[in-house]
């Protein structure tokens, strides 16, 4: 599956209540699919949110926008005016609506209460989402540790993500992979994003 195709798979074939686990490697710019590919063709009008640990997402947002110009660079910014961004730890939010910050945090119960008391905001205000990106979690599992995949365990137990789609975009490098695993299992599918030269692949792992 080429990286077209991957855009085309996550918008077509995924149902609404999945979680999908995008793993890519470090040296490949994973903001250019999200940014350039796969948001801009994202149907206008349906909400897209986003997790954003330690402002990776904005420092790929950045990075991308920085390549583009004209027609593409346009209709980027037509894309995230339906972003509704969540910040959780430092970064900037240079993209989307900040709808709130959540200081990073490894305990259990106070990310529970501050991330789901967010997320019914953002709902009550805003409607449910068509889908949720999440920026920079290996990152935060990577300096977490057991205390920080528990907390991901627990919140993918309890949330109500019933009606629209999740896709965690995830720096396989960074991850443990008995943590890796855990993902994996708990998610509706998983993708695997490699490269060979200039040659981007993407291979179905679940």
């Amino acid at each position: 599956m080429d990286i077209k195709s991957l855009r085309d798979y996550l918008l077509r074939e995924i149902w609404r209540g999945s979680t999908v686990l995008v793993e890519y490697p470090s040296n490949y710019s994973i903001g250019d699919f999200v940014w350039g590919t796969l948001l801009p063709s994202i149907p206008e009008g349906e909400q897209v949110i986003v997790d954003d640990f330690f402002g990776i997402g904005d420092l790929t947002f950045r990075n991308y926008l920085r390549k583009e110009s004209g027609e593409r660079y346009r209709a980027l910014l037509d894309a995230i005016r339906n972003i509704k961004l969540i910040k959780i730890g430092p970064g900037r939010g240079s993209y989307g609506t900040v709808i709130n910050e959540i200081p990073l945090t490894y305990d259990t119960q106070e990310f529970m209460d501050r991330y789901y008391s967010c997320l019914k905001r953002l709902v009550t205000e805003f409607g449910k989402p068509a889908y949720f990106f999440t920026f920079g979690l290996a990152e935060y599992l990577y300096f977490g540790g057991e205390k920080a995949i528990r907390t991901i365990l627990t919140l993918q137990s309890v949330l109500p993500i019933e009606d629209w789609t999740s896709i965690y975009f995830i720096n396989g490098n960074l991850m443990d992979p008995r943590h890796l695993a855990i993902l994996e299992e708990i998610s509706s599918s998983v993708l695997e994003i490699s490269l060979s030269g200039e040659s981007v692949d993407v291979v179905i792992k679940k």
